[in-house]
């Protein structure tokens, strides 16, 4: 996934690195939101490189609420884990999403995902399965 801060977006190393450290240390989705739109007032709409980072550290946040230490999107596969689910909540994320697996000796929920937002659907599909339990 092409996750960076473009040349013909911020020319400048210094501040690209001040946009990843800024995401970086972002601790909720409003300050996200924020960040984001402070990006578009002055650099212009945002590139999909960079949405992507804003995607996967909106992710690293959902994911610590959870108290899961991982997303893995790889070979079309994304996975998230570890994490303990009640029988509750495995009812609960087969409504939200039916191609979801739990593999309860790995600790891990999986599915079948053709790009980064399949992933980061994933992760919003065991937070909404959570809060419905």
């Amino acid at each position: 996934v092409d996750a960076y801060v473009p040349a013909s977006y911020v020319a400048s190393e210094a501040l690209k690195i001040d946009i990843h450290r800024r995401l970086a240390l972002a601790e909720s989705e409003d300050e996200l939101r924020e960040l984001h739109a402070a990006l578009e007032d002055r650099y212009g709409p945002v590139p999909e490189p960079v949405e992507h980072l804003f995607a996967i550290q909106e992710a690293k946040l959902k994911l610590a609420r959870l108290g899961a230490d991982y997303l893995i999107y790889r070979g079309g596969r994304a996975t998230v884990g570890p994490l303990v689910l009640g029988s509750a909540e495995l009812r609960a994320l087969r409504e939200v999403s039916d191609t979801a697996v739990y593999t309860g000796a790995k600790r891990e929920v999986s599915q079948r995902a053709e790009a980064l937002e399949g992933a980061i659907g994933l992760v919003d599909a065991i937070v909404v399965a959570r809060q419905a339990a």
